[in-house]
């Protein structure tokens, strides 16, 4: 991905057209351009951002950064002056979008994650006139490329991470997008559960993970008692019969 490419985002109504940023593998806008996305005030758009930092949603110096702009000096002819534009990544777009309850905010995901997609597989946006066909024998070229990370060892440990990141950053891209066209399937379920999911074991590996990768104080904290609800939910019955059958679909329940 070039660095600090700009591409241009309409929305699917042809009204608001956005200049996006294009840098470190991820989508940047400005505040400002958040305010015209998504039809809401500027004090909205900063409570929502401010909250989802206060509740440790997001890691507040991961998820934004200051890009640097040079223009002519307004007041000395011949000058030119830089100033630092402050960007928040498409996590942060993410999470204000579902905090505003916007249909805008659903569309730029659909659209920011095809853009990223044709980066990571491509190295560059595929072509409007790129027949489908192409897009899917990629695909299954990263499939291919699986099976073989999967069936033997390669000697280059970088090479084989990358694949790997690749691979699983396309299925979960694929997913939200079966997800966003109400089009996800039930396949490849596990009727019989290895254990049964109770709130003190749930809580005792929360725990466990918080140790091995160091929370902070941000990991894993309760803000009510609806978690301890949600585990009992996933075991609801009717008419003797689980609601959740497998467990694919209570984790999914669950999340």
């Amino acid at each position: 991905m070039d660095r600090g490419e700009i591409i241009l985002y309409q929305t699917p109504d042809g009204v608001t057209n956005l200049d996006v940023r294009l840098e470190n593998e991820t989508i940047w806008l400005t505040q400002a351009q958040m305010v015209t996305l998504f039809e809401r005030d500027q004090s909205v758009i900063s409570k929502h951002i401010r909250n989802i930092f206060k509740e440790g949603e997001l890691q507040e110096d991961v998820v934004y950064a200051n890009f640097a702009y040079t223009t002519q000096h307004g007041a000395m002819k011949g000058k030119t002056q830089t100033t630092e534009v402050k960007y928040y990544n498409l996590d942060v777009i993410i999470s204000v979008g579902y905090r505003v309850k916007s249909k805008r905010g659903t569309q730029f995901r659909i659209w920011a994650n095809k853009i990223l997609k044709e980066y990571i597989i491509n190295g560059y946006v595929i072509n409007q006139r790129v027949k489908v066909e192409q897009l899917e024998d990629l695909k299954q070229t990263v499939k291919l490329l699986t099976n073989v990370i999967d069936t033997q060892s390669l000697t280059a440990d970088e090479a084989t991470g990358l694949l790997k990141v690749i691979t699983d950053y396309t299925y979960a891209l694929d997913t939200l997008d079966k997800y966003d066209y109400q089009s996800l399937e039930i396949c490849e379920t596990t009727k019989e559960p290895s254990f049964r999911a109770t709130y003190d074991n749930s809580i005792e590996a929360i725990e466990t993970l918080r140790r091995k990768f160091g929370s902070g104080g941000l990991f894993g904290n309760e803000k009510d008692e609806s978690f301890k609800s949600s585990i009992n939910t996933i075991y609801q019955t009717f008419d003797g019969k689980d609601l959740y059958p497998s467990i694919e679909e209570k984790a999914a329940m669950l999340l």
